[in-house]
Protein backbone atom coordinates (compact mmCIF):
# COMPACT_ATOMS: atom_id res chain seq x y z
CA UNK A 1 0.00 0.00 0.00
CA UNK A 2 2.03 2.97 1.27
CA UNK A 3 4.72 1.82 3.74
CA UNK A 4 6.72 5.05 3.41
CA UNK A 5 4.76 8.29 3.49
CA UNK A 6 7.42 10.95 2.97
CA UNK A 7 11.17 10.86 2.42
CA UNK A 8 13.18 14.03 2.95
CA UNK A 9 16.88 13.38 2.52
CA UNK A 10 17.91 10.80 5.13
CA UNK A 11 14.59 11.15 6.97
CA UNK A 12 11.77 8.75 6.12
CA UNK A 13 8.34 8.97 7.73
CA UNK A 14 6.85 5.49 7.81
CA UNK A 15 3.06 5.38 7.55
CA UNK A 16 2.91 2.59 10.11
CA UNK A 17 4.66 4.71 12.73
CA UNK A 18 2.46 7.70 11.94
CA UNK A 19 -0.75 5.71 12.36
CA UNK A 20 0.48 4.19 15.62
CA UNK A 21 1.24 7.70 16.89
CA UNK A 22 -2.21 8.93 15.84
CA UNK A 23 -3.75 5.90 17.55
CA UNK A 24 -1.94 6.74 20.77
CA UNK A 25 -3.09 10.35 20.63
CA UNK A 26 -6.68 9.33 19.91
CA UNK A 27 -6.69 6.77 22.72
CA UNK A 28 -5.26 9.20 25.25
CA UNK A 29 -7.72 11.88 24.14
CA UNK A 30 -10.67 9.51 24.58
CA UNK A 31 -9.43 8.42 28.00
CA UNK A 32 -9.09 12.03 29.11
CA UNK A 33 -12.62 12.77 27.87
CA UNK A 34 -14.20 9.81 29.67
CA UNK A 35 -12.22 10.52 32.82
CA UNK A 36 -13.30 14.15 32.95
CA UNK A 37 -16.90 13.26 32.10
CA UNK A 38 -16.89 10.95 35.12
CA UNK A 39 -15.78 13.75 37.41
CA UNK A 40 -12.05 13.19 37.27
CA UNK A 41 -9.42 15.89 37.58
CA UNK A 42 -8.54 17.46 34.21
CA UNK A 43 -5.08 16.50 33.03
CA UNK A 44 -4.69 13.45 35.25
CA UNK A 45 -4.86 11.03 32.32
CA UNK A 46 -2.23 13.03 30.49
CA UNK A 47 0.04 12.65 33.53
CA UNK A 48 -0.27 8.87 33.32
CA UNK A 49 -0.28 8.49 29.55
CA UNK A 50 3.45 8.79 28.85
CA UNK A 51 4.54 5.96 31.12
CA UNK A 52 1.63 3.73 30.04
CA UNK A 53 2.38 4.27 26.34
CA UNK A 54 6.12 3.67 26.75
CA UNK A 55 5.56 0.47 28.72
CA UNK A 56 2.98 -0.64 26.17
CA UNK A 57 5.36 -0.18 23.25
CA UNK A 58 8.15 -1.96 25.12
CA UNK A 59 5.86 -4.88 25.94
CA UNK A 60 4.61 -5.13 22.35
CA UNK A 61 8.14 -5.13 20.99
CA UNK A 62 9.48 -7.63 23.54
CA UNK A 63 6.78 -10.18 22.76
CA UNK A 64 7.41 -9.81 19.02
CA UNK A 65 11.14 -10.34 19.57
CA UNK A 66 10.44 -13.36 21.78
CA UNK A 67 8.21 -14.94 19.14
CA UNK A 68 10.86 -14.30 16.47
CA UNK A 69 13.85 -14.87 18.74
CA UNK A 70 16.05 -16.73 16.25
CA UNK A 71 15.82 -13.90 13.71
CA UNK A 72 16.63 -11.14 16.19
CA UNK A 73 19.43 -13.16 17.76
CA UNK A 74 21.07 -13.05 14.33
CA UNK A 75 20.09 -9.41 13.69
CA UNK A 76 20.32 -7.70 17.11
CA UNK A 77 20.42 -4.16 15.72
CA UNK A 78 16.91 -4.59 14.29
CA UNK A 79 15.42 -5.06 17.75
CA UNK A 80 15.05 -1.28 18.10
CA UNK A 81 13.61 -0.64 14.61
CA UNK A 82 10.00 -0.33 15.78
CA UNK A 83 9.14 2.03 12.93
CA UNK A 84 9.43 -0.88 10.49
CA UNK A 85 6.64 -2.77 12.24
CA UNK A 86 6.95 -5.69 14.58
CA UNK A 87 4.66 -5.10 17.56
CA UNK A 88 2.50 -7.80 19.12
CA UNK A 89 -0.64 -6.26 20.54
CA UNK A 90 -1.02 -8.61 23.50
CA UNK A 91 2.51 -7.77 24.68
CA UNK A 92 1.62 -4.09 24.50
CA UNK A 93 -1.64 -4.72 26.33
CA UNK A 94 0.17 -6.47 29.17
CA UNK A 95 2.88 -3.83 29.41
CA UNK A 96 0.35 -1.00 29.30
CA UNK A 97 -1.93 -2.59 31.90
CA UNK A 98 0.94 -3.16 34.33
CA UNK A 99 1.94 0.49 33.98
CA UNK A 100 -1.67 1.61 34.32
CA UNK A 101 -2.10 -0.42 37.50
CA UNK A 102 0.96 1.28 38.94
CA UNK A 103 -0.42 4.72 38.06
CA UNK A 104 -3.84 3.86 39.48
CA UNK A 105 -2.24 2.84 42.75
CA UNK A 106 0.01 5.90 42.85
CA UNK A 107 -2.84 8.36 42.23
CA UNK A 108 -5.30 6.30 44.33
CA UNK A 109 -7.92 6.05 41.61
CA UNK A 110 -10.79 3.52 41.42
CA UNK A 111 -9.33 0.41 39.79
CA UNK A 112 -12.19 -1.00 37.75
CA UNK A 113 -13.56 2.33 36.63
CA UNK A 114 -10.13 3.26 35.27
CA UNK A 115 -9.81 -0.09 33.51
CA UNK A 116 -13.18 0.56 31.84
CA UNK A 117 -11.83 3.85 30.53
CA UNK A 118 -8.60 2.17 29.47
CA UNK A 119 -10.48 -0.52 27.54
CA UNK A 120 -12.32 2.02 25.38
CA UNK A 121 -9.13 4.01 24.80
CA UNK A 122 -7.15 0.89 23.83
CA UNK A 123 -9.81 -0.21 21.35
CA UNK A 124 -9.81 3.18 19.61
CA UNK A 125 -6.03 3.49 19.50
CA UNK A 126 -5.64 -0.11 18.35
CA UNK A 127 -8.10 0.44 15.50
CA UNK A 128 -5.93 3.21 14.03
CA UNK A 129 -2.85 1.11 14.59
CA UNK A 130 -4.39 -1.60 12.40
CA UNK A 131 -4.69 0.94 9.60
CA UNK A 132 -0.96 1.37 10.04
CA UNK A 133 -0.56 -2.39 9.66
CA UNK A 134 -2.50 -2.19 6.42
CA UNK A 135 -0.28 0.52 4.98
CA UNK A 136 2.87 -1.35 6.01
CA UNK A 137 1.66 -4.72 4.75
CA UNK A 138 2.14 -6.55 8.04
CA UNK A 139 -0.44 -8.88 9.62
CA UNK A 140 -1.62 -9.83 6.12
CA UNK A 141 -4.23 -12.46 5.35
CA UNK A 142 -4.48 -15.73 3.49
CA UNK A 143 -5.05 -16.00 -0.23
CA UNK A 144 -8.68 -15.51 -1.24
CA UNK A 145 -10.81 -14.91 -4.31
CA UNK A 146 -13.40 -12.83 -2.46
CA UNK A 147 -14.35 -9.59 -4.22
CA UNK A 148 -12.93 -7.44 -1.41
CA UNK A 149 -9.51 -9.11 -1.49
CA UNK A 150 -6.53 -6.73 -1.51
CA UNK A 151 -3.20 -6.99 -3.29
CA UNK A 152 0.08 -5.67 -1.93
CA UNK A 153 2.50 -4.67 -4.66
CA UNK A 154 5.01 -2.31 -3.05
CA UNK A 155 8.32 -4.18 -2.57
CA UNK A 156 9.04 -2.00 0.49
CA UNK A 157 6.04 -3.46 2.32
CA UNK A 158 6.25 -6.24 4.89
CA UNK A 159 4.01 -8.44 2.74
CA UNK A 160 6.95 -9.64 0.64
CA UNK A 161 5.79 -13.26 0.75
CA UNK A 162 2.45 -12.52 -0.95
CA UNK A 163 3.20 -9.59 -3.27
CA UNK A 164 0.76 -9.23 -6.16
CA UNK A 165 -1.52 -11.95 -4.78
CA UNK A 166 -5.11 -11.36 -3.55
CA UNK A 167 -5.41 -11.85 0.20
CA UNK A 168 -7.88 -11.23 3.02
CA UNK A 169 -7.59 -7.62 4.28
CA UNK A 170 -7.30 -8.88 7.85
CA UNK A 171 -5.98 -5.50 8.98
CA UNK A 172 -9.18 -3.83 7.79
CA UNK A 173 -11.30 -6.52 9.44
CA UNK A 174 -9.54 -5.64 12.69
CA UNK A 175 -9.92 -1.89 12.11
CA UNK A 176 -13.67 -2.17 11.59
CA UNK A 177 -14.17 -4.45 14.57
CA UNK A 178 -12.05 -2.35 16.91
CA UNK A 179 -13.68 0.91 15.83
CA UNK A 180 -17.07 -0.65 16.53
CA UNK A 181 -15.84 -2.02 19.86
CA UNK A 182 -14.55 1.41 20.87
CA UNK A 183 -17.94 2.96 20.04
CA UNK A 184 -19.74 0.26 22.04
CA UNK A 185 -17.53 0.74 25.11
CA UNK A 186 -18.02 4.51 25.01
CA UNK A 187 -21.79 3.96 24.74
CA UNK A 188 -21.68 1.45 27.60
CA UNK A 189 -19.59 3.62 29.93
CA UNK A 190 -22.41 5.76 31.44
CA UNK A 191 -24.83 2.81 31.28
CA UNK A 192 -22.74 0.08 32.89
CA UNK A 193 -24.28 -1.83 35.78
CA UNK A 194 -21.03 -2.06 37.74
CA UNK A 195 -17.43 -0.82 37.45
CA UNK A 196 -15.40 -3.28 35.43
CA UNK A 197 -18.19 -4.25 33.05
CA UNK A 198 -16.51 -2.45 30.16
CA UNK A 199 -13.13 -4.05 30.81
CA UNK A 200 -14.70 -7.51 31.03
CA UNK A 201 -16.66 -6.95 27.82
CA UNK A 202 -13.49 -5.81 26.07
CA UNK A 203 -11.57 -8.95 27.05
CA UNK A 204 -14.35 -11.27 25.93
CA UNK A 205 -15.28 -9.53 22.68
CA UNK A 206 -11.76 -8.77 21.50
CA UNK A 207 -10.51 -12.18 22.57
CA UNK A 208 -13.21 -13.93 20.53
CA UNK A 209 -12.58 -11.74 17.50
CA UNK A 210 -8.81 -12.12 17.65
CA UNK A 211 -9.07 -15.89 18.02
CA UNK A 212 -11.21 -16.06 14.88
CA UNK A 213 -9.35 -13.58 12.67
CA UNK A 214 -6.07 -15.41 13.29
CA UNK A 215 -7.37 -18.27 11.11
CA UNK A 216 -7.46 -15.82 8.18
CA UNK A 217 -3.90 -14.57 8.63
CA UNK A 218 -0.86 -16.05 6.92
CA UNK A 219 1.99 -13.84 8.12
CA UNK A 220 4.64 -15.60 10.26
CA UNK A 221 3.74 -14.91 13.89
CA UNK A 222 4.67 -17.97 15.93
CA UNK A 223 2.71 -21.00 17.06
CA UNK A 224 2.43 -22.99 20.26
CA UNK A 225 1.27 -26.57 20.79
CA UNK A 226 -0.62 -27.76 23.85
CA UNK A 227 -2.15 -31.20 24.31
CA UNK A 228 -1.81 -31.93 20.61
CA UNK A 229 -3.43 -28.65 19.52
CA UNK A 230 -1.34 -26.11 17.63
CA UNK A 231 -2.54 -22.52 17.50
CA UNK A 232 -0.98 -19.11 16.93
CA UNK A 233 0.48 -17.60 20.07
CA UNK A 234 -2.14 -14.84 19.98
CA UNK A 235 -4.92 -17.41 19.84
CA UNK A 236 -3.79 -19.03 23.06
CA UNK A 237 -3.59 -15.61 24.68
CA UNK A 238 -7.05 -14.82 23.30
CA UNK A 239 -8.50 -17.88 25.03
CA UNK A 240 -6.96 -16.72 28.31
CA UNK A 241 -8.39 -13.22 27.73
CA UNK A 242 -11.89 -14.56 27.12
CA UNK A 243 -11.75 -16.75 30.22
CA UNK A 244 -10.47 -13.82 32.29
CA UNK A 245 -13.21 -11.56 30.95
CA UNK A 246 -15.94 -14.05 31.81
CA UNK A 247 -14.51 -14.56 35.29
CA UNK A 248 -14.22 -10.80 35.92
CA UNK A 249 -17.78 -10.20 34.71
CA UNK A 250 -19.25 -12.90 36.96
CA UNK A 251 -17.14 -11.89 39.95
CA UNK A 252 -17.86 -8.17 39.75
CA UNK A 253 -21.54 -8.54 38.88
CA UNK A 254 -22.08 -10.43 42.14
CA UNK A 255 -20.48 -7.75 44.27
CA UNK A 256 -22.40 -4.88 45.82
CA UNK A 257 -23.01 -2.02 43.35
CA UNK A 258 -20.61 0.88 43.63
CA UNK A 259 -20.67 4.43 42.29
CA UNK A 260 -19.35 4.67 38.74
CA UNK A 261 -17.73 8.10 39.07
CA UNK A 262 -14.21 9.06 40.10
CA UNK A 263 -13.55 9.06 43.81
CA UNK A 264 -9.96 9.54 44.87
CA UNK A 265 -9.07 7.84 48.14
CA UNK A 266 -7.88 10.16 50.89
Amino acid sequence: MLPELITIGPLTIHTYGLMVALGILAGVGLAEYLFRRSGGEPGRVMDMALIVVICGIIGARLLFILINFNYYASNPLETIMVWKGGLVFYGGLLGGILALLGCIRFYRLPLWHMLDIGAAAIALGHSLGRLGCFTAGCCYGRLTDLPWAVTFSDPRSLAVDILDQPVHPTQLYSFLFLAGLAWFLVWLHPRKKFPGQGAAAYLVLYGLFRFGVEFLRSDPRGTFSLMGTTLATSQWISLVAVAAGVFIYIFLSRRSPRPSGIEVSK
